[in-house]
C-alpha cells in the first residue's frame, strides 16, 4: 500500500470512529441503567427473611433453625405434598456422629481424598459432634444402631465413628416423619408443585430472592435476608450426567424430583461448582418402561449366577462389598476404549432355573428404603414368572438361545459359564476372588438375564460452599445471601460414610442459618 492510500485509510478510520463514539457512549449509558438481570420484578408476590428450597433434612433443619431463631421462613417444594421430601424421606433415616474432633478430621480428611478444604471439614465435624442435642429437643430419641459404625476401619481416625437411628428404628421414614411434624408445628408456611426456576439478584448481584411456577404462573418472592439451596443433586438430570459423572446412565434410588435445579441457578449467579464427578454407583437396580425413570431395585436370590458385560464375559466378584458406591463403582463405570462404549452399563445377570424358584429378583424386600419402595406399589412374584412373562427377565432355553436374545456371541457367554462353573468345582474363583460359599454352578436349564444398570444413592456435586454453607463464586468469593445445605455441593469430596449425607444436611441448615442472622456459635 502506498503512502497516499494509508493516509486515505487512516482518515476514513478515524472518521467512522468520530461517529461511532457517541453511540458507543450512548450504549454504555443505557447498559448501566438497566437493571442487571431482567427477573426483578415490579411486584414481589411473597416475602420472608429466608427462602428455602426443598423440604429434604436440609430444607427442613434450615427452616427449624431459622423460625426458632425469630426468622420468618417460607420452603418452596418442587414436588406435590404425598411425594414430598426428597431422599431423604425415603433414605434409611440413620445418620452418623463423631466422639471426638481429632479422629473425626483425620476420618473426613481421608474421606474427602484432599477434595474438600480442611476449615469446612471442621465446621461440618463441630456440628455433627451436637447433632445429637438438637435432635433430641425435637423429640427424636437417637439410639445407636451399629451399622457402617465405620463403613471405611482402614482409614485413619476411623474408630470415632457412631451411627444413630430414631429409636433404634432405621428406615420407613422414622427421622424425617419427627423432624417434618416439627415444621408443621411451627406453623411454616410451605408451597407444594412450586419449583423454583431463578434466583432474582440486585443490580449489586446481591440475590434478593427467587422465580418459581405456581399453579402454572411465575411467581417472585423475596428473600429479605437469604435464600438456602437445599433441593438436592442431579441423579435424574441424564444430561448433566454425562457431562460430570465418570459413568452414566446411572438411576437413583431417591426421589425423581432431583433434576439439577439448583445448581443452574446458582451457576446463573455466578457460583463455582465442585464435587461433580462423585457419585455412589453400585450393582443393584433394574429399568422397565413402566416405572421408568424411577428404578425397580434388583437382588439375586440364589447363588447361581454372574454378572457379564455387553461381550458376555464375567468382569467382577459379585459379593463385593459396595460400601455406598465404592467396591462396585469401580468396575461398573468401565469404558472400553476398544469398543467404543460402556460395556457394563447395564451389565447382565445370568442365572439358572435354581435361582429362579428361590424368591423375587424385582423389588428390596420388606425394608421400606428408596423411592419406588415407598410409591412404586407393586408387588413381585415369588418365581418370578410374572415379570419374565412382562419381559424384564430374559429366558433362553440353552445358554446359546440366551446370548442370542441378548445379543451377544453364544461362544462368549457359554465360555464365561463354563469357566464359572470349572471355578465352583474346584471351589476357589482363581479370577476375581468370590467366597467359595457363594458360589453355586449355573446348570440347570432352562437360563435367564435380567439386565442390572449401576444404582446411585445420590450426587454430592453442585456449586461449592465455605466453613459458612455461603455458596461460593470461581474466586472464592460469597454470593451475597445465597447458601447450599445437604447433598447440593455436599461437602463429601470423594468416600462416604453411611449416614453422612444425613447428618450434613441437618448440620448444613443450622449452619446457614446462624449466618445469615448473625448468630454466635455456641
Amino acid at each position: 500500500m502506498n503512502d497516499e492510500k494509508k493516509q486515505v485509510s487512516r482518515r476514513k478510520f478515524l472518521k467512522g470512529a468520530a461517529v461511532a463514539a457517541p453511540g458507543i457512549a450512548a450504549a454504555n449509558v443505557l447498559v448501566g441503567a438497566q437493571k442487571p438481570s431482567k427477573l426483578i420484578p415490579d411486584k414481589w408476590d411473597k416475602e420472608a427473611d429466608i427462602v428455602v428450597l426443598g423440604t429434604g433434612f436440609a430444607g427442613l433443619s434450615t427452616a427449624i433453625s431459622a423460625k426458632d431463631a425469630g426468622a420468618k421462613v417460607l420452603i418452596l417444594e418442587k414436588m406435590p405434598k404425598e411425594h414430598e421430601g426428597g431422599n431423604s424421606r425415603v433414605s434409611g433415616n440413620m445418620w452418623w456422629t463423631p466422639t471426638n474432633l481429632p479422629e473425626a478430621l483425620q476420618y473426613m480428611e481421608a474421606l474427602c481424598q484432599g477434595l474438600t478444604d480442611k476449615e469446612s471439614l471442621q465446621a461440618l465435624a463441630e456440628e455433627m459432634m451436637k447433632l445429637n442435642s438438637w435432635l433430641e429437643q425435637l423429640g427424636v430419641q437417637p439410639k445407636p444402631l451399629g451399622v457402617f459404625q465405620p463403613e471405611h476401619p482402614e482409614l485413619p481416625g476411623s474408630k470415632c465413628v457412631r451411627t444413630w437411628s430414631n429409636n433404634g428404628t432405621a428406615g420407613g421414614g422414622s427421622l424425617w416423619i419427627p423432624v417434618r411434624e416439627q415444621v408443621e408445628k411451627r406453623g411454616i408456611e410451605v408451597l407444594y408443585d412450586t419449583p423454583a426456576r431463578d434466583l432474582v439478584l440486585s443490580e449489586t448481584r446481591e440475590v434478593i430472592g427467587v422465580k418459581a411456577i405456581s399453579g402454572g404462573k411465575t411467581i417472585s418472592i423475596k428473600a429479605k435476608k437469604g435464600v438456602v439451596l437445599a433441593c438436592g443433586g442431579f441423579e435424574f438430570d441424564f444430561e448433566m450426567q454425562k457431562q460430570f459423572l465418570p459413568g452414566w446412565p446411572t438411576y437413583g434410588r431417591g426421589t425423581p424430583g432431583n433434576t439439577g435445579d439448583g445448581i443452574r441457578m446458582a451457576q446463573k449467579a455466578g457460583a463455582a461448582l465442585w464435587h461433580m464427578n462423585n457419585s455412589l454407583a453400585g450393582v443393584g437396580c433394574m429399568m422397565v418402561p413402566e416405572y421408568a425413570p424411577v428404578m425397580i431395585p434388583a437382588s439375586f436370590p440364589g447363588n447361581s449366577y454372574i454378572l457379564v458385560d455387553k461381550i458376555g464375559k464375567r468382569f467382577m466378584n459379585e459379593t463385593r462389598d459396595n460400601r455406598h458406591g465404592f467396591g462396585h463403582k469401580e468396575y461398573l463405570l468401565y469404558f472400553d476404549g476398544v469398543i467404543g462404549a460402556f460395556t457394563r452399563i447395564p451389565c447382565f445377570c445370568i442365572f439358572d432355573e435354581s435361582m429362579r424358584t428361590r424368591g423375587p429378583i424385582a423389588g428390596a424386600g420388606g425394608f421400606k428404603f428408596g423411592w419406588f419402595s415407598w410409591f412404586g406399589n407393586y408387588q413381585a412374584s415369588r418365581d418370578n414368572i410374572k415379570e419374565i412373562e412382562k419381559g424384564w427377565i430374559t429366558k433362553g432355553d440353552t445358554l446359546a438361545d440366551l446370548a442370542g436374545k441378548l445379543e451377544m456371541k453364544p461362544a462368549d457367554l457359554e465360555s464365561s459359564v463354563t469357566r464359572y462353573n470349572e471355578l465352583c468345582k474346584n471351589q476357589v474363583d482363581q479370577d476375581f476372588g468370590r467366597p467359595q460359599r457363594s458360589m453355586a454352578p449355573i446348570e440347570k436349564p432352562p437360563f435367564y438375564c435380567v439386565k442390572i444398570y449401576p444404582a446411585t444413592y445420590n450426587t454430592q456435586g453442585g456449586p461449592r460452599r465455605n466453613p459458612k454453607c455461603q455458596v461460593v463464586d470461581p474466586d472464592n468469593q460469597p454470593i451475597p445471601n445465597l447458601y447450599s445445605a445437604g447433598e447440593l455441593g455436599s461437602f463429601w469430596g470423594w468416600m462416604y460414610n453411611g449416614g453422612g449425607n444425613n447428618a450434613e444436611a441437618l448440620c448444613t441448615g443450622r449452619i446457614a442459618v446462624r449466618n445469615i442472622l448473625g448468630i454466635q456459635k455456641t
